[in-house]
């Protein structure tokens, strides 16, 4: 018994609350409504400053700043972020959602800028998509 595994590619556009689900083979698009606002991977205004560390090795060291969503009558967090402390560069982000969800992104290779603004342009197989999401098996 051989498993089919589906992969997709996501358009996430927020202005418009939704996100377009393309299979990567047959080009298939569905559409999914969003319903997390926008996150702009900055260090929120009443963030709580955790560390500052270097990392990296010897002679190849970056130092970054850790900030958090804890206050002081918790003990735990649902965010943790990591930044440069030169450009406030974001290097890693974690969301806890619950008990059984977690994110974590970690950033590299980052540009100023978008340099091809049209990698948010849904394909045409998306203009008729249905409001569902496909199964990531076949």
């Amino acid at each position: 018994l051989v498993e089919c595994f589906r992969f997709f590619e996501y358009i996430l556009l927020y202005k418009d609350g939704v996100m377009f689900q393309i299979e990567q083979v047959t080009k298939l698009c569905s559409k999914i409504a969003l319903t997390e606002p926008w996150d702009p991977y900055d260090i929120p205004a009443n963030s709580t400053y955790e560390d500052q560390y270097y990392i990296g090795g010897p002679g190849d060291q970056i130092m970054v700043q850790e900030w958090s969503d804890r206050k002081p009558a918790r003990k735990s967090e649902s965010w943790v972020g990591v930044y440069t402390v030169k450009d406030c560069y974001p290097v890693q982000e974690t969301y806890t959602k619950n008990s059984s969800v977690t994110t974590s992104t970690r950033f590299f290779d980052l540009q100023l800028g978008i340099a091809d603004p049209s990698v948010f342009t849904p394909p045409s197989t998306c203009q008729a998509a249905q409001m569902r999401r496909m199964d990531d098996v076949c």
